[in-house]
């Protein structure tokens, strides 16, 4: 399987946690896939925030305080932020490294097909896409 773009609200763990959790697009509301806005490396926030952390000086709460963003796109940008991907990891101040649990992307297709829709994935240049409108709300 290629790579897989991380989705708002996708399920994340630090090493020095006790407890996963989820990462909030909070940095840009244009790019979507599947219905939900694709992480960017700007995008650090986690709620809930870790149950625990082996370091924090806030046991047994933690508020991770975030490094920068590993192992991002290399190709797909957006301007120059980076888009977060499932084998990304981010470091805390704390000494805890961050990995992602589920990127909350599904991929698409069947056999070969799918193998063709994620590498499509990374060289198709992104054109912005609006969120549908809800006529039923």
């Amino acid at each position: 399987m290629g790579r897989l773009y991380i989705l708002d609200r996708a399920c994340v763990l630090c090493s020095l946690g006790t407890s996963p959790g989820k990462i909030k697009v909070n940095s840009q509301h244009k790019l979507y896939i599947q219905g939900k806005l694709k992480v960017i490396d700007a995008d650090k926030l986690i709620e809930p925030n870790f149950i625990s952390c082996k370091r924090s000086p806030d046991q047994p709460a933690c508020t991770p305080k975030l490094k920068k963003w590993q192992l991002t796109s290399r190709k797909v940008t957006m301007g120059e932020k980076k888009f977060v991907m499932n084998d990304s990891t981010i470091e805390c101040t704390y000494g805890g490294l961050i990995k992602i649990q589920d990127s909350l992307q599904r991929t698409q297709g069947a056999g070969s097909n799918s193998k063709i829709i994620e590498q499509l994935s990374d060289t198709v240049p992104l054109v912005p896409h609006k969120q549908p409108a809800n006529k039923w709300q």
